[in-house]
């Protein structure tokens, strides 16, 4: 019995698959290059991701503070733009899960998981700070793209941990 071995960390990989999980699908996709900054689309992409993402908790944090100084019409333009840049954050995550091979068990779980997360305790935090629906889109925009992005983390396999 031969065993296989994910592309980018090493970790056990299943036979019909070149990665581990979804997120080290991604991260592989991000070439190394031979300089320290290899400017490619990927990487841009990457950014992109990780600037949209900022954003949502950015204009959430200045929501809750104009809320905490009773600024309600500016907490409510705060709110429409975390809103919005959530919902974009929300589509990227999701067009990365749909191209991300092999979607194991354990990436569907965390799928639901993440929502239930947002919805409750996105929602309990909610009524404490006063945005329910800013906070759990935000954490569970958050929680989803750290999954996602798990394989960033994780350093590339050695050469002798490879099957070819």
């Amino acid at each position: 019995m031969s065993s296989y071995s994910c592309i980018h960390c090493g970790e056990t990989a299943a036979k019909s698959h070149d990665c581990c999980s979804s997120g080290c699908d991604l991260a592989r996709r991000l070439p190394r290059g031979e300089t320290d900054l290899p400017a490619t689309w990927q990487l841009g992409v990457a950014l992109a991701w990780g600037f949209l993402v900022f954003n949502q908790l950015l204009f959430a944090g200045m929501d809750l503070l104009a809320l905490s100084k009773n600024e309600t019409e500016n907490a409510a333009k705060f709110a429409v733009l975390s809103l919005v840049a959530g919902a974009v954050v929300l589509l990227v995550n999701g067009f990365f899960f749909v191209i991300s091979k092999p979607k194991l068990f354990s990436d569907w779980q965390v799928l639901a998981i993440s929502a239930g997360i947002a919805f409750v305790g996105g929602y309990r935090l909610g009524e404490i700070f006063g945005e329910p629906q800013v906070l759990g889109f935000l954490l569970g925009n958050l929680l989803i793209s750290a999954w996602l992005a798990r394989g960033l983390f994780r350093g590339p396999a050695s050469k002798k941990k490879q099957n070819f």
